[in-house]
C-alpha cells in the first residue's frame, strides 16, 4: 500500500510535519519515500535546494522539484507518473460556517488523484504526526460508498502489521425503551461481523469491530481520543460549493478534530 509515498512540501514547517510518519510508513512497507517541492519560480528552487537536499539525505528520501504556478496540478502529474504512489499532505483544515473546508491544494489532490490521500492536521504548532501506526480504523456507515475504503484499509493494515478495526456510529435512541438500543446494537454488530468475515476471506487479515453511539463525527473523534498511533480510513464526498472547497461534513470534522492522520478516499 505504501510502496511509494510522495510528501508534498511547500516551504513551510507545517508541511514537514508529515515527514516522520511518511518515513515510518515506507520503512514498514519496504517502500520508497519521495519529497516533492513545487515552486512557482526557479529562483525559489535555488534558495531551498541545499536545505531540502540535506533533509532528503537525513530521511533517506528522493528529492524532486517541479516548477508550476499550480501546485495541485503538479502533484497530480507526479501521481500519474507513479501509479502506485500515495500523496501525503498536511493541511490547516480551515473552516467556514460549514465546518468543512480544507486547503485547496489538498482538496484538489483528493478529487483528482483517483486514489486515497494521506492527510494530517496538527492541532498546534508543536503537534507531530505519529511515527508509527499500530491500528487502522475504517469508518463505515452501512453504505456501499463507505465500504469502498475497505480494500485500502485492509492493505494498509497488512503492510504495516497493524490491527484493523471496523467502526460504525449509531444515533442515540431517544426512546426510553433500552431494548430498542440493544436491538440496534445487535443489528449493527451483525453488519460489522459480516464485513469482518468477508475481509478475512478476501484480504487475509482479521478485523475487529466496535459499535459507537452518538453523532458520527463526534463519536469517531471521541473514540480516537486516546489512540494517537491510529490511522483513520474513510471515504468522503468532495465537491466545490459556492467557490469553496468542501468535504463531507464527517470527514471535514475528523480532519480538524480527530488528532490522527487520515487516509481519505473519494470514489469517483
Amino acid at each position: 500500500m505504501f510502496d511509494k509515498v510522495i510528501v508534498c512540501l511547500d516551504g513551510s514547517s507545517l508541511a514537514e510535519k508529515m515527514i516522520s510518519l511518511a518515513r515510518a510508513l515506507t520503512r514498514a512497507a519496504a517502500g520508497k519515500l519521495i519529497f516533492l517541492r513545487v515552486v512557482e519560480d526557479p529562483a525559489e528552487m535555488s534558495a531551498e535546494e541545499s536545505y531540502l537536499k540535506d533533509c532528503a539525505r537525513h530521511y533517506d528520501a528522493e528529492l524532486r522539484f517541479a516548477v508550476s504556478p499550480d501546485p495541485a496540478a503538479a502533484i497530480k502529474t507526479e501521481l500519474e507518473r507513479e501509479p502506485h504512489a500515495i500523496a501525503a499532505l498536511t493541511t490547516h483544515g480551515r473552516t467556514a460556517w460549514t465546518e468543512a473546508m480544507i486547503g485547496s491544494v489538498a482538496f484538489r489532490v483528493l478529487r483528482e488523484s483517483m486514489r486515497p490521500v494521506l492527510l494530517f492536521r496538527p492541532h498546534d504548532k508543536d503537534s507531530e504526526a505519529p511515527t508509527k501506526i499500530t491500528r487502522v480504523t475504517a469508518a463505515l456507515d452501512g453504505s456501499d460508498f463507505s465500504e469502498k475504503i475497505i480494500p485500502y484499509a485492509a492493505r494498509t493494515a497488512r503492510s504495516l502489521s497493524a490491527h484493523l478495526f471496523l467502526v460504525q456510529a449509531l444515533p442515540v435512541q431517544r426512546s426510553p425503551l433500552t431494548s430498542d438500543i440493544h436491538q440496534s446494537d445487535i443489528l449493527e454488530s451483525s453488519y460489522l461481523h459480516r464485513l469482518s468475515a468477508e475481509i478475512q476471506v478476501t484480504h487475509g487479515i482479521q478485523a475487529q469491530w466496535d459499535v459507537l453511539h452518538g453523532e458520527t463525527a463526534d463519536a469517531l473523534c471521541r473514540y480516537l481520543k486516546d489512540m494517537p498511533d491510529t490511522l483513520l480510513a474513510m471515504t468522503t464526498h468532495a465537491h466545490p460549493a459556492a467557490k469553496r472547497v468542501v468535504l463531507g461534513s464527517t470527514a471535514a470534522y475528523c480532519v480538524r478534530h480527530a488528532g490522527v492522520p487520515l487516509l481519505l478516499y473519494w470514489p469517483q
